[in-house]
């Protein structure tokens, strides 16, 4: 006798699936660690790519860094000690007017007064110059012949003076000159030393 299949019972309800939750938002230090792991990869890919760019010259790069450092150390030893060194002050010489002797000399040469000029020596130095056989007449007869050939003293310029121990002093000049038979013109210096009465002792 066939027995009746038992009936199969239904499939059970198949529960729905459960949402997923959503995910955390990540917090500021996770943010930072992964601007800070992207920085770092960055900046390990730039050091690569910049040494295999200098690799083949790193010879060259070491001995210019040295040779850079070498001297910036040289540089820095010889300004240190005027930085560290205390200020010795001014030693140049305050200017002096000019002697009234000098001025003498200088006028007679640019008017070819030739007494003008003598009666600015001092007497010593009179007597030394007609020793040389050089006197009053001679220096007339010279500036005589340098107004004739056309030679002119234009201007002179004081440069500046000393007072020396024994009580003479020295003054430097710049004397422009213009030369015979348009031939230019030229600068001179003379260097006068002066006795303490005023009167020109030497004149180089």
């Amino acid at each position: 006798m066939h027995t009746p299949a038992s009936p199969t019972p239904p499939p059970l309800a198949t529960p729905p699936a459960l949402a997923s939750p959503a995910p955390p938002a990540p917090s500021a230090i996770d943010v930072a660690a992964r601007y800070a792991r992207l920085l770092l990869h960055r900046a390990l890919w730039l050091a690569d790519q910049l040494w295999r760019l200098l690799r083949p010259q790193l010879g060259w790069i070491l001995l210019t860094t040295f040779l850079l450092g070498v001297i910036g150390v040289l540089g820095m030893l010889l300004v240190l000690p005027r930085l560290v060194r205390s200020d010795p002050g001014d030693s140049r010489v305050a200017l002096i007017p000019p002697a009234p002797a000098v001025l003498d000399f200088l006028r007679g040469q640019q008017s070819y007064d030739a007494d003008l000029m003598w009666e600015s020596f001092s007497a010593s130095f009179q007597e030394t110059l007609q020793a040389r056989d050089f006197t009053r007449e001679r220096l007339a007869a010279q500036m005589e012949e340098e107004r004739r050939a056309g030679q002119r003293y234009r201007k002179f310029d004081y440069v500046g003076g000393v007072r020396l121990a024994n009580a003479e002093a020295m003054y430097f000049y710049v004397v422009e000159v213009a030369l015979p038979q348009g031939s230019g013109s030229r600068s001179i210096s003379f260097v006068f030393t002066v006795d303490r009465d005023g009167k020109i002792v030497a004149v180089e």
